[in-house]
C-alpha cells in the first residue's frame, strides 16, 4: 500500500486551468448560445473539482478513505493553495487587464483582506466536502 503525496504542480495546473478555462467557456456559451450561466457559485468550481480529484488520488494511493483528521488537514492545505493561486491570478489580471476586475480596484486593503479571509473559510469547507466525496467515489470503484 502506497502513501498519498500532495503534488503541488498537479494541483496548481488543474486549479489554474479550471480558473482560466471556465470563464472562457462561459463567455463563449453566453456569446454564441445566448445562455448566461454565470453565478457566484462558478468561482467555487475550480476548488471543487480539484479537491474531488485529490480525494480520488488519495484513495487510489492508500486504498482507504481519509480519516476525519486527514481530511481536515488536506482541506486546509488545498484551501491555502487555492487562495494563493486565486490571489496570484487576480494580481496578473490587475497588471494585464485591470478593467476586468471592475470596481474591485477601488476597495480598501482591509476590505480585500476580509474578502480573502471569507474566501479561505469557504474554500476549507468546500475542500473538506469534495475531498471526502472524491475519496468515497473512488472507494466504490476499487475492487
Amino acid at each position: 500500500m502506497d502513501s498519498y503525496r500532495f503534488n503541488i504542480p498537479r494541483f496548481a495546473t488543474i486549479y489554474l486551468a479550471l480558473s482560466i478555462g471556465l470563464p472562457i467557456l462561459l463567455y463563449l456559451i453566453r456569446t454564441y448560445a445566448g445562455i448566461n450561466l454565470n453565478s457566484g457559485g462558478v468561482s467555487l468550481i475550480p476548488i471543487m473539482l480539484t479537491t474531488l480529484n485529490e480525494g480520488a488520488r488519495f484513495t487510489r494511493a492508500t486504498e482507504r478513505r481519509p480519516t476525519n483528521r486527514e481530511a481536515w488537514k488536506m482541506a486546509g492545505l488545498f484551501a491555502l493553495f487555492g487562495v494563493m493561486l486565486s490571489m496570484l491570478l487576480a494580481a496578473v489580471v490587475l497588471v494585464v487587464a485591470p478593467l476586468m476586475l471592475g470596481d474591485l480596484t477601488g476597495l480598501s486593503l482591509g476590505l480585500i483582506a476580509a474578502m480573502v479571509a471569507v474566501m479561505a473559510i469557504v474554500y476549507v469547507l468546500v475542500a473538506r466536502v469534495f475531498f471526502a466525496l472524491g475519496a468515497r467515489s473512488e472507494m466504490r470503484r476499487l475492487p
